[in-house]
């Protein structure tokens, strides 16, 4: 919070300086220039623009950011329902793999989740990954129940490494063309007060108050639009709550006897 409100202040402070600065050149000027019409056409194409970008890039972000946690749901949900099938799987397999599909979660919350936020993955949660399909493909295909169980692990452990890829994929950042429009937004919003420095504000204390609370306002629009770039991290982060959720119904689930 102290940062945006310094960085806020340094934009209103500098904002002014310049409308002073900028506008005691054009005190000669008439108010009644000619070409008022079109710099305010200019304007609220500028300003029509930026809008549009910044309206894209927040759609961009959130849909980010809410892919990330519905991928999550699935993943930890997929994490539950292989859980609940290795019921019927002869031991040790299914010690071996009910350990494994409680540890993953867990490694998941409390390695690579704050891994994400640097953009790569865990190795460790990647090999916990790898022997968890180790040990589904090499169940026995028989009897028939096993056989059923077999298939529908290997399936969910499929998924599980499909959603993994997905959210690790997402800590890279923002797309390419998510990162245009940020780029855009944020030249959008330096144009918004270069603009009328450039066509003809002058120090008339009005307009120093316009320009002011323009500055502020589009200051604080650009130090969130960045804080929201990241999904893993900034205001807009998602956190690991599916897989401590799943952590603990794991655990609350009784083990059952071997056949």
């Amino acid at each position: 919070m102290l940062m945006i409100l310094a960085i806020v202040g340094a934009a209103v402070v500098a904002t002014i300086v310049a409308t002073v600065l900028v506008g005691r050149s054009r005190e000669h000027e008439q108010s009644d220039d000619r070409d008022a019409d079109s710099r305010g056409f200019l304007g609220a194409v500028l300003s029509g623009l930026f809008i549009v970008a910044l309206a894209f890039y927040t759609v961009i972000v959130w849909e980010n950011a809410t892919d990330v946690e519905n991928n999550s749901g699935s993943e930890s949900a997929a994490v539950a329902d292989a859980y609940w099938q290795t019921a019927v799987l002869p031991q040790p397999q299914r010690d071996r793999i009910r350990s494994l599909l409680r540890d993953y979660p867990k490694s998941v919350a409390d390695r690579e989740w704050p891994r994400l936020t640097e953009g790569s993955g865990d190795e460790n949660t990647d090999e916990l990954l790898n022997s968890l399909h180790r040990e589904a493909v090499n169940l026995p295909a028989t009897p028939e129940q096993v056989q059923s169980a077999r298939t529908q692990i290997v399936e969910r452990v499929r998924s599980i490494r499909d959603l993994r890829r997905e959210r690790v994929d997402a800590a890279q950042g923002l797309s390419a063309t998510g990162q245009f429009m940020l780029a855009a937004t944020l030249v959008g919003a330096a144009m918004m007060i270069v603009f009328p420095l450039l066509v003809g504000f002058t120090a008339r204390l009005r307009h120093i108050v316009q320009m002011a609370i323009t500055a502020g306002v589009l200051a604080g629009v650009c130090v969130v639009c960045v804080g929201i770039a990241h999904p893993y991290e900034g205001w807009l982060h998602v956190e690991p709550d599916a897989f401590t959720d799943v952590s603990e119904e794991l655990d609350h689930i009784p083990v059952d006897q071997s056949p």
